[in-house]
């Protein structure tokens, strides 16, 4: 496979490998789907069949997941890939992806740990796997448990299948360095998690679908998206991400449609080739926002979509915490004044966006910037003798 290797870039060290908008707003609409799935909860059933539908569509909401494992693969694999001759390659990955990560990740496990003697947190042994990004492992459900009927950390398994994702890839590229061993790679990782997560389906077994190895698709189908863009099939690549994303998205959305108790954990199909198929929807969905001038380049452009996609880190840690606080205290006090059940819940999840979108602003300004102004120690260079072609040098990774 003919891989071109970006040229080098003297500007920012945030931006050297290229800054694409959209893929700030594909970021946003995977957050913004998962707050409408953790923060509006509703009667799954009508007896109008267009609420329904959209009673359904609300419940699948939690793909926002994969669209953020794809983006994680595309994102993290260009860099890798981009870098891969370049002095101090380790240093440099983990240095930036730490300064990223761990400041808001490990500041508000260190702020509740330290709160916890003081509002008698119950960890259960929780504190540990999440201390360690192992919340998930062994393959159980006790990782759904919270410490307090105030704090919800349960989603904090897909922060670990992401950071276990970082701790082997960037040496897996390094040990096969080219596009073409790479893109076997992540074909066969894909299979992979087709195959662990359909013989535990068979098996009859509890889903591990919270667990890297059962994510692997995801992630694996955005790494084959950034070594393709960077391959001479690139503009067919692009050509047919949209059809293929639509393609997808109506087959994923028709199987949602037309089953019954359609979820993960009781549904075999969602569970094996649907979360196949959401994946590779998301991998497309990405690739037609690379595409100039595309449709999908211009909904994702957008300042809304971007502006949920810049905060969307603190928006994801905070946003459930935010939820089940105001569901303890507005809930019992509305329900006294006579609203209706509708009307609480739409109170509480607009209560716990406002709180959310104002702490993921303050901690991003106030807390994570500092952090962030130390990747300039960790600058990305690349050789100034390697030449991109033509239609290689627009980047399409941004850390």
């Amino acid at each position: 496979m003919n891989i071109n290797i970006p040229r080098p870039d003297t500007g920012d060290p945030d931006s050297q490998l290229g800054h694409v908008p959209a893929l700030d707003g594909v970021r946003g609409l995977a957050i913004i789907a998962i707050l409408i799935q953790h923060l509006f909860p509703s009667n799954n059933h009508s007896p109008h069949w267009v609420l329904q539908a959209l009673l359904v569509l609300r419940n699948q909401l939690w793909c926002g997941v994969q669209l953020f494992f794809a983006l994680s693969g595309f994102l993290i694999t260009g860099i890798l890939f981009d870098t891969l001759n370049t002095p101090n390659y380790f240093r440099n990955f983990f240095g930036r992806r730490c300064l990223r990560i761990f400041p808001l990740y490990y500041g508000v496990l260190g702020v509740l740990l330290l709160l916890t003697p003081v509002f008698h947190f119950h960890w259960q042994g929780q504190a540990y796997r999440l201390l360690t990004y192992t919340p998930a492992i062994p393959f159980r459900s006790d990782w759904s448990q919270n410490p307090s009927p105030y704090i919800a950390l349960t989603h904090f398994w897909s922060l670990a299948v992401e950071e276990q994702f970082y701790l082997f890839w960037p040496f897996l590229i390094f040990w096969l360095r080219t596009g073409r061993r790479i893109l076997i790679a992540t074909i066969v990782g894909a299979g992979f998690a087709l195959i662990v997560r359909t013989s535990v389906a068979l098996a009859g077994l509890w889903p591990i679908n919270h667990t890297l190895p059962a994510c692997l698709d995801s992630l694996m189908l955005g790494c084959s998206l950034a070594v393709l863009v960077r391959s001479r099939y690139r503009n067919r690549v692009l050509r047919w991400a949209t059809p293929v994303f639509l393609l997808s998205a109506a087959l994923a959305i028709f199987q949602a449609l037309t089953h019954n108790n359609y979820s993960w954990r009781n549904s075999f199909y969602l569970t094996t080739i649907g979360l196949t198929i959401i994946s590779l929807a998301s991998a497309s969905l990405i690739a037609a926002c690379l595409k100039n001038g595309s449709a999908a380049q211009s909904i994702f452009k957008g300042r809304v979509l971007r502006f949920f996609g810049r905060y969307s880190y603190g928006l994801y840690v905070f946003h459930f915490s935010a939820y089940v606080t105001a569901d303890h205290l507005l809930t019992p006090v509305l329900s006294a004044h006579g609203f209706s059940a509708p009307k609480v819940r739409l109170a509480v999840g607009m209560v716990a966006l406002v709180v959310s979108v104002v702490v993921a602003l303050l901690s991003y300004h106030l807390y994570e910037k500092h952090f962030l102004r130390l990747k300039r120690y960790f600058p990305y260079r690349r050789e100034a003798s390697v030449e991109a072609a033509p239609s290689e040098k627009r980047q399409v990774a941004h850390s």
